[in-house]
């Protein structure tokens, strides 16, 4: 099973917060470092399981 992994993070100077994959994370703002508050792991369903139900 693949997984996603988010950072959540919190700019301190800037006062605001984003999501973003895991790598290369800086401030949207102000494009500064930020603090990781949460690394959430959320499986992701194999390719071809999220289908539309015929209607």
């Amino acid at each position: 099973m693949n997984y996603q992994i988010t950072a959540y993070w919190f700019c301190t100077p800037c006062e605001v917060e984003g999501r973003d994959p895991e790598h290369d994370l800086s401030c949207w703002n102000c494009g500064g470092a930020v603090t990781v508050t949460a690394r959430p792991v959320v499986p992701q369903p194999p390719p071809g399981l999220l289908t539309e139900t015929p209607r």
